[in-house]
């Protein structure tokens, strides 16, 4: 096994010299030289072993001859190990964070009572893994894995699905939250990227402000925020428009597709239509504003998919109810006019398309699967940065969100467990941020969310009006490093 192993580890070294010399800080002299003493070493190997069989051999030749295998071994462990970071950067982030909730006025889908509950001692881990490459000039990766579990738990929210596993609590195995490319071909006639893979798309502006960091997605946070597979193309106005950091982004996903579970290149018998996802954003920096950003939105989902099996149990229908539209236009600024306030202003608007079909007698944003509603949303805030050195520059915020009746978007992978931006209702929200060093910080926050309407965050059916209310305290530790 031995000499199977130090002969593949020869071939990986060469080929690594050969197709990593950008990456490697070996000289190819010393490769070769490895090389040679790796062939001399398996010789001696091939005789002592004839030895030992035969009875000539020395255990004191052998054991020595082991120890210099094992020298060459760390020696190759060291290359490769150092080969994979110069390749790729890691860094990691931890959040631990215990809510308070209390919720009146609930109303439980399974048997549609209605009931007040409460958690007030909900504590959470959330570990994630950030990745990011230079392959080359021109060609960028990005990938984080996460782990979001409560304390103590072991399964999965029956809510989960392929646009929130990361985001959502559920047991303690690895998510795929975003892994991607960037490649910006050369000799383009215009700027042009095109990114493929698990995009970046979720925890979008204005979202950075409240979770303390630089932005996190391409997309406003209002109109989408989730894990999603696709391909975008970006190209580059700003030698065009004179418009710093502007650009128009082509978007093409997908929200869900219906495989064979066995032969998963092939369609399910059932015949479900994929919901396929197509997008345009139109984004730059507020012309005359310094670090500032407005985003129009456009996107048109066709074929929405609803499963009802998490709602209703064995009374489960699945069917595409029809297409949804959604524009947006969002904007903010940091440190307006030098005053240590950051703004922002996000406003929505979606518009249901229905195809006659219904689950469990509820159809797109409508209970009889014809009519076709429209909703639109809200959503302002603002941020103070306190000048302090002695207290490591805290800050304060407040958010205030309102969507209408019929108001969706797609945020099922919200960093707040409750989906605050999908509310139909009123949302008040304030927080206070203490940083502690460049890698720690405490967040400090209460949330107020009233429900005017029922089915918040869900595009099938009409529940009319709703009572509920949430309030929510929570106390959170981030390390990021």
């Amino acid at each position: 096994m031995k000499k199977i192993m130090l002969t593949a580890s020869a071939v990986l070294l060469w080929s690594g010299c050969l197709h990593a010399q950008d990456t490697i800080t070996m000289p190819v002299e010393d490769y070769k030289a490895i090389l040679q003493q790796l062939q001399t070493l398996q010789k001696r190997v091939d005789v002592l072993e004839h030895d030992k069989t035969s009875g000539k051999g020395d255990d004191k030749n052998i054991a020595k001859l082991e120890k210099d295998v094992d020298n060459i071994y760390n020696t190759l462990d060291q290359v490769e190990s150092k080969s994979l970071q110069d390749m790729v950067n890691f860094g990691a982030e931890l959040r631990t964070r215990v809510d308070n909730f209390k919720v009146k006025n609930h109303r439980y889908l399974s048997d549609n009572s209605i009931q007040n509950t409460s958690n007030d001692n909900s504590w959470s881990n959330r570990f994630r893994i950030n990745m990011d490459a230079k392959i080359q000039k021109n060609l960028l990766f990005t990938g984080r894995l996460s782990v979001y579990k409560n304390f103590a738990d072991s399964d999965t929210s029956s809510m989960a699905g392929d646009s929130n596993n990361a985001h959502l609590t559920g047991d303690n195995t690895v998510k795929l939250d975003r892994a991607y490319i960037d490649w910006i071909p050369e000799g383009m006639p215009v700027p042009l990227a095109i990114t493929f893979g698990r995009h970046p798309s979720s925890e979008g502006p204005p979202f950075e402000m409240k979770e303390n960091r630089k932005r996190q997605s391409t997309y406003p946070g209002l109109l989408f925020d989730g894990e999603a597979d696709g391909v975008v193309a970006t190209v580059g106005l700003e030698r065009y428009t004179g418009w710093k950091n502007s650009g128009l982004r082509l978007a093409y996903g997908k929200a869900y597709q219906d495989d064979d579970n066995v032969e998963s290149y092939l369609n399910n018998a059932s015949s479900y239509s994929d919901t396929n996802v197509f997008a345009a954003f139109l984004e730059t920096e507020i012309p005359g504003v310094k670090d500032s950003l407005i985003v129009l939105s456009a996107l048109k989902a066709t074929s929405m998919y609803a499963d009802t099996t998490p709602l209703m149990g064995g009374a489960a229908e699945q069917a595409n109810l029809g297409d949804m539209e959604l524009y947006g236009i969002h904007a903010q600024a940091n440190n307006v006019a030098g005053s240590n306030f950051d703004i922002f202003l996000s406003t929505g608007l979606n518009k249901a398309n229905p195809n006659g079909q219904t689950v469990n007698g509820m159809g797109l944003l409508s209970n009889d699967g014809i009519t076709d509603h429209a909703g639109w949303a809200a959503y302002a805030g603002l941020r103070y940065n306190i000048q302090s050195a002695r207290f490591n520059n805290p800050k304060v915020g407040f958010e205030f969100n309102h969507g209408s009746d019929y108001w969706f978007s797609f945020t099922s992978g919200s960093t707040e467990l409750y989906n605050k931006l999908a509310v139909r209702g009123d949302v008040y929200d304030v927080y206070y941020i203490q940083p502690f060093n460049d890698n720690l910080f405490m967040r400090l926050g209460y949330t107020m969310a009233d429900y005017n309407y029922g089915m918040s965050g869900f595009h099938i059916g009409d529940a009319g009006d709703s009572t509920e209310t949430l309030r929510n305290g929570y106390l959170l530790l981030d390390a990021r490093f």
